[in-house]
């Protein structure tokens, strides 16, 4: 991965939520939902919260289509994390999610750039570097 220059920016995809709207936000899409969701309402909350991890991250205005790219990268994470989880306990016995890290941030890189991808997930550019 190449270094990020000084000078490069996140591009402006709008206002973005604060950390007590992402919070409030996050509690409401849970408020009420079943201790036994069926697989339709885990599935819209995931997304949900995908959703709004994006809106508090990258802004609200961040383009549709790569929220999209980004939904389906993750809900492929999804049906295999535990073989993520497995091979990041083998790989990486005092961090098992490791693995899952790991996979996340190659998936997702394939939607965002660096900088971006730090910005979502909170990650230094050595942090991603390490994950890569």
């Amino acid at each position: 991965m190449a270094s990020i220059p000084q000078d490069r920016r996140l591009p402006d995809f709008g206002p973005k939520l604060t950390r007590d709207e992402y919070e409030r936000r996050i509690v409401a899409l849970h408020e009420g939902a079943p201790p036994l969701p069926s697989d339709e309402e885990e599935r819209r909350a995931r997304r949900g919260e995908l959703e709004l991890l994006i809106d508090y991250r990258l802004g609200q205005d961040f383009p549709q289509a790569r929220r999209d790219a980004l939904w389906r990268l993750q809900s492929g994470l999804d049906k295999r994390r535990f073989w993520h989880l497995l091979t990041g306990l083998v790989a990486h016995p005092g961090d098992p999610s490791a693995g899952l890290a790991k996979a996340q941030v190659r998936a997702f890189g394939e939607v965002l750039d660096s900088l971006e991808l730090g910005e979502l997930l909170e990650l230094t550019p050595e942090e991603l570097e390490r994950l890569r």
